[in-house]
């Protein structure tokens, strides 16, 4: 259309509020394509949907069974590694877990995997034991519920108590590892946990996980630990001390301090008066 024919249809000011509404347009597209957007970052625990269990107990209908079967899947595939330190029972996992052991209580991979995946991976500890609690009730003499549940009390909560008291029902199981025994005499007389004790844990429990993620945590607890008391001991010039890490690494002396080639970041017991 010509300038002419624009001028029979529109007056001045509406042909300058035109062609200034043109400019604005064109210069805010101009900068919407070279300004660099902020990244908008949404967590799971903002957007995982967890049904309230007396309603999912309503619709399940007699199928619970089922509908737990379901959950458990949706919540392997949809599982993430970020930690929730809150200790409010409110983690979207622990939620998803429970709601699962309220439909079929007797879902042994879910009390055992479930609460390893939140004491290890999302150190929700405190939801880990109940779900650990969960599956004790149902299986109270199983082996890697008492011991995993037993190292959830003894190291991530600080309780020795009940640390102990898991583990000392476990400790003449044939499959028991050797420094069991050792570490339940500790407990009865209250001694402090120490870093050795620890690692065995951590040791025997990766060889047995088969998640690739809870491995993959599990390995860098140990390479921490490990490294932590060789680094001491190396530091203190005491005598028969590791020089290599345990991904199998020499440790490196340099400004007359041994370091580590790997950064980690340090492994620390907790105590119940933490919590």
């Amino acid at each position: 259309m010509h300038s002419s024919q624009l001028r029979k249809h529109f007056s001045f000011k509406e042909l300058t509020l035109l062609v200034s509404g043109l400019s604005l347009f064109a210069v805010a597209g101009r900068i919407h394509q070279k300004t660099q957007k902020p990244v908008i970052e949404v967590t799971k625990q903002d957007t995982a949907l967890n049904i309230n269990r007396n309603v999912l107990l309503f619709l399940s209908m007699g199928n619970k069974r089922l509908i737990a079967d379901t959950l458990w899947v949706q919540t392997l595939l949809e599982s993430d590694e970020s930690h929730y330190s809150k200790k409010d029972l409110n983690s979207w996992m622990y939620l998803r877990f429970l709601n699962i052991a309220i439909l079929d209580p007797k879902f042994y991979e879910n009390t055992l995997w479930g609460g390893m995946y939140l004491s290890i991976v999302k150190d929700d500890v405190l939801g880990a034991a109940h779900i650990f609690e969960i599956g004790l009730d149902n299986y109270p003499e199983d082996y890697r519920l008492n011991y995993f549940a037993g190292f959830n009390y003894y190291y991530e909560i600080g309780d020795l108590a009940k640390g102990s008291e898991l583990l000392t029902r476990i400790q003449d199981y044939p499959q028991a590892p050797p420094f069991l025994k050792s570490l339940v005499n500790k407990l009865r007389f209250e001694v402090h946990q120490d870093y050795e004790t620890a690692m065995e844990f951590l040791k025997v429990t990766a060889n047995q996980s088969k998640d690739v993620v809870l491995k993959q945590k599990l390995e860098g607890e140990i390479y921490a630990l490990k490294a932590q008391m060789d680094l001491e001991c190396l530091n203190s010039n005491r005598e028969n001390c590791s020089k290599i890490d345990a991904d199998g690494s020499p440790y490196l002396f340099k400004d007359g301090v041994w370091k580590a080639q790997t950064t980690f970041k340090p492994y620390r017991l907790k105590t119940k008066n933490e919590k």
